[in-house]
């Protein structure tokens, strides 16, 4: 063989590995661009996968956190149904009040019960059950109402001196009287705090008993000018937390007035 063929032999062997290579390396990179296509496919997949799950897992938190807002806003609401039917069948009837055979008339709460008068001269009485915050001992507030004569100032002259006070201070200096009218009755609103000296158990200097001292009492008592059915006297007292707590609903009852004159009108 010539020097020129085998020059020539080598070239064309030399081409050929270049093209053997060449193609190689673009199967390679073809290869790889296949997988990296392929992984980017499933890695798409899975994502997509993921966030199904995620929104399904999502979706089933939100119903059950609707279901769950859902059951506690009926349990409320049946609650406050089951409340208010215990209010309706708990809920009493206002207490109504006649004296003076039924022509004086009053409305007096209906936690407040009728008692039986501890003295004649009473013609109605009320038992005020003791408030919350009263020692166990304490007695409940006592309502009197009687018909009675005599000068207005003289009468509370007469309260002022069945209370006595820690200070040793006047009792009417500490106690207040105010005018109000009702059913166009003139009425004298008294209230007095302090030491009772209870005479009401049969003690006092004329019985010969023993006076019982009621500390921290108080008393609200009204003198109402009724006209031709006389004067009356409305008195509550008791400890002073209970009297405090039930002021109000005295007040109202004073105000709930009723005066129906012999001919049949209404003052």
């Amino acid at each position: 063989m010539s020097v020129t063929n085998s020059l020539t032999c080598r070239i064309l062997f030399s081409l050929l590995m270049i093209g053997f290579l060449s193609g190689c390396d673009a199967a390679t990179k073809a290869d790889a661009a296949k997988q990296k296509s392929n992984d980017t496919t499933e890695q798409v997949q899975e994502e997509a996968k993921s966030d199904t799950k995620k929104t399904e897992t999502e979706t089933t938190q939100e119903s059950a956190g609707s279901g769950s807002k859902e059951a506690a806003e009926t349990k409320t609401a049946d609650k406050e149904t089951d409340a208010k039917a215990v209010d309706a069948k708990t809920a009493v009837s206002p207490l109504n009040v006649e004296v003076a055979g039924g022509a004086v008339k009053f409305v007096a709460p209906g936690t407040w019960k009728s008692a039986k008068p501890k003295s004649s001269m009473i013609e109605f009485e009320i038992t005020v059950p003791k408030t919350q915050g009263e020692a166990e001992d304490a007695k409940n507030g006592r309502l009197t109402i009687m018909r009675a004569g005599g000068d207005v100032d003289a009468n509370i002259n007469r309260w002022y001196g069945q209370y006595t006070q820690p200070d040793g201070s006047e009792t009417k200096d500490n106690s207040t009287v105010t005018d109000m009218t009702a059913a166009d009755c003139d009425i004298k609103l008294v209230d007095i705090k302090g030491t009772l000296q209870d005479r009401a158990m049969g003690g006092g200097p004329f019985s010969g008993g023993k006076t019982v001292e009621r500390e921290n009492y108080r008393m609200l008592a009204a003198i109402i000018q009724t006209g031709e059915f006389g004067q009356y006297f409305v008195k509550l007292y008791g400890p002073e937390k209970t009297i405090t707590a039930n002021e109000k609903a005295f007040k109202d009852m004073i105000k709930s007035l009723q005066v129906k004159l012999k001919d049949g009108e209404s003052l």
